[in-house]
């Protein structure tokens, strides 16, 4: 499968596009230029719009000091439905109505004629922006004015009143929730004075027991046990230590008296006993036992042997006293415990039932009471204390006399080139789209169906006037060569030059071809049976005094009416002058006509025939059937395209044969296929002058009697 059809062709469709653009480019850049110059005369006369922007930090509401309780207190600082609902309450009427008042915004746009409140919010609201920054809690209120000291004093008069509006608003509510938590625990507190008379009664009626003045309940037989618990525990570490005392020798108790009691006193009179007893021993090693200084210290040691044993059988009492102690407080509060249980298994019989209830009540409303005078207190506090949920961070500074945002001039005109390319390019296709006329030479093939002979650029001129280009007349030479092999083999070289429509270049390009053909040495013949619009002669310098007319009408012959032109070769019919032209145009289907082409292409070379628009008379399409063989003219972008093929289908009707098509009148430079078929025009065209020689020696040759002189015909392309 062949892979490369589907490039070719989406280049071909490029190709296209930019052969639009090179084409209509006058028609690109005049839209182009006259919507910059529009967008640049428009943005000079706007006027000038400043901006001046404030920028605030929003927060959830907290006070500065935290309260123990306070809900909120753990709230996350960014939250991003919190942020969006301030975003949405800045640009409201509850913000923008003060602030209309404020600055008396009204009086201020609407001049002599206040403007309406509503009108006023609305011209409020469109000229300010708020912007909220990406995961931060900080909020941008930016304003445009005409007028750069209010754009200023617009956002900061925004920006203190929210503010404003945030703190009184949240004293407000919490005022509010104060003054109902006041009454919610004034009535508390008559249904906790309520309930504890019912309890007083009930207590009274039914004979309540009352244990050591204390009201018998749950809580108090827990609290009982609580207590003997201890004691019990306290007790028995009294006996277990009372024992182990006991159990010492004077010595042991001597040594573990520090663990029983920090009694500054034994811990001294053990400091005492320690240094004499010291002293005891140097002084029998040094003086002997019965020296007077060995006796006082022993009488010293004696003595405080007897101090330091009164002093911890004082100890041992006391231990045993607390022993006492404690057990005699067991016993009571056992004692205690046995009356409140049978005292409870009293409250629990049928009789006690409605103080029991009424004991419950109490304490409910009680421990409600508690929480709601707590959170009043909370409340309270947290009312008193300083606040700050909106925070002024940058304040709006007037902007500069030449520092305003809008219009922005190159901004405007940026967008103006672009919106001005956009349009000139829709415009263009828009125009070519519109347009039917032949456009590229694939047009000619596939709409007409016919080769192209020949493509002549603009500004061509009359070639035997000299004093034109190369490439003009390399195109003539080439279209003379193109003729040549599109007629038949052996056929005269005669032929019609027509076109559908007048103004097609068809009397031009006769001139140009038969000036190409008598250069190249052939006697030619052109006949101007254009009676209506004859314009051959002028390009050939002839007059127009005698021609085809009188021939036709009788009054001269076909020699009489032969004019030779300034260009050797070339001879002329012209159409003829006067009223006869006129009457003649029914006879250019007349026998002498016939007999005029039968007459010239024996006596000439070359014969080319300028006949009337096709189209528009219909002789012409009887002329191309008598001469045989036709070219038509198509000159590019001037008719639509169906005026050919009209042209076409008359001529094939009328039983003519087009040799080909040529296309006049072209921008070479605007299309890429007239560029590549008029560059390649050297050497087609001296391989058409190759083959054209070869064909002719050739011919030569063969009409040459055998044993004369050989006609060379070897060569080079």
């Amino acid at each position: 499968m062949d892979t490369t059809q589907p490039s070719a062709e989406m280049r071909l469709h490029f190709l296209d596009y930019w052969r639009v653009i090179r084409t209509r480019k006058v028609i690109l850049f005049l839209v182009f230029l006259l919507v910059v110059l529009t967008v640049f005369t428009i943005t000079l006369f706007q006027p000038k719009i400043y901006m001046a922007s404030a920028r605030i930090k929003v927060e959830p509401e907290r006070p500065t000091v935290g309260v123990t309780g306070t809900p909120g207190e753990n709230m996350p600082l960014y939250d991003p439905f919190f942020l969006q609902t301030q975003f949405e309450i800045i640009q409201s009427q509850k913000i923008l109505y003060p602030v209309i008042d404020r600055l008396n915004l009204q009086q201020h746009w609407g001049g002599d004629t206040k403007l309406p409140v509503d009108v006023a919010f609305k011209r409020l609201k469109g000229s300010l922006g708020v912007r909220r920054f990406r995961d931060t809690s900080l909020i941008e209120i930016t304003v445009y004015d005409h007028e750069g000291k209010l754009a200023a004093d617009i956002a900061n008069t925004v920006a203190d009143y929210y503010r404003e509006e945030r703190m009184e608003v949240k004293r407000e509510d919490t005022q509010k929730g104060i003054d109902k938590l006041r009454d919610e625990v004034a009535q508390q507190s008559d249904r906790v004075k309520k309930a504890q008379e019912d309890v007083e009664r009930y207590r009274r009626d039914l004979g309540v027991p009352v244990i050591n003045q204390t009201k018998l309940n749950d809580l108090t037989l827990q609290q009982l046990e609580s207590k003997l618990t201890e004691a019990r525990n306290d007790a028995a570490g009294l006996q277990e230590e009372l024992t182990q005392v006991e159990k010492l020798t004077p010595r042991q108790l001597r040594g573990a008296v520090t663990k029983l009691t920090t009694d500054g006193v034994i811990q001294t009179l053990l400091q005492n006993l320690t240094d004499t007893e010291t002293h005891l021993e140097t002084a029998k090693n040094d003086y002997g036992p019965m020296h007077p200084t060995v006796l006082a210290l022993m009488a010293t040691r004696d003595k405080l042997l007897d101090q330091l044993n009164e002093r911890l059988e004082g100890i041992k009492a006391g231990i045993a006293i607390e022993y006492s102690i404690a057990k005699a407080h067991v016993d009571d509060l056992q004692k205690q415990l046995d009356d409140a249980k049978n005292a409870d298994l009293v409250l629990q019989s049928e009789k006690y039932l409605p103080f029991r209830n009424a004991e419950r009540e109490e304490e409910l409303d009680m421990k409600l009471y508690e929480g709601l005078k707590a959170r009043l207190q909370e409340a309270t506090v947290e009312m008193e204390l300083p606040r700050s949920p909106v925070e002024v961070i940058d304040r709006a500074e007037p902007p500069l006399s030449n520092m305003y945002v809008k219009p922005n001039l190159w901004l405007n005109v940026s967008m103006g080139a672009a919106a001005g390319l956009v349009i000139g390019v829709a415009l263009a296709f828009f125009i070519e789209f519109l347009d039917t006329s032949i456009k590229r030479i694939e047009d000619i093939e596939k709409y007409l169906g016919l080769p192209v002979l020949g493509v002549v650029g603009q500004q061509a001129g009359l070639l035997h006037r000299g004093n034109v280009s190369m490439s003009h007349l390399e195109a003539y030479r080439m279209l003379r060569t193109n003729i040549e092999f599109a007629k038949p083999e052996g056929a005269p070289t005669s032929f019609c030059v027509l076109s559908a429509g007048a103004g097609e270049g068809k009397s031009f390009t006769i001139a140009n071809l038969a000036f190409v053909y008598a250069q190249h040495g052939a006697r030619v013949l052109v006949v101007d049976s254009d009676l209506r619009r004859p314009a051959v002669h002028q390009h050939l310098g002839v007059a127009n005094t005698v021609g085809l007319a009188d021939y036709l009408s009788g009054t001269k012959s076909i020699q009489d009416i032969i004019q030779p032109t300034e260009t050797p070769n070339l001879w002329l019919i012209a159409a003829g002058g006067g009223s006869s032209a006129r009457a003649a145009l029914h006879l250019l289907t007349s026998q002498r006509m016939a007999e005029l082409i039968r007459q010239v292409v024996q006596q000439f070379d070359v014969v080319i025939y300028d006949t009337p628009p096709i189209l528009g008379v219909s002789d012409a399409a009887v002329m191309t059937r008598e001469v045989g063989m036709s070219v038509l003219v198509v000159q590019h972008r001037r008719y639509p395209r169906n005026m050919a093929r009209r042209a076409v289908q008359v001529i094939q009707n009328a039983g003519g044969k087009l040799l080909g098509c040529v296309v006049n009148n072209i921008q070479l430079g605007h299309d890429e296929t007239y560029y590549y078929y008029h560059d390649h025009y050297h050497d087609q065209l001296e391989f058409a002058q190759h083959t054209r020689e070869l064909r002719e020696k050739k011919q030569v040759a063969a009409a040459k009697p055998s044993g004369g002189d050989e006609i060379d015909l070897s060569g080079k392309y």
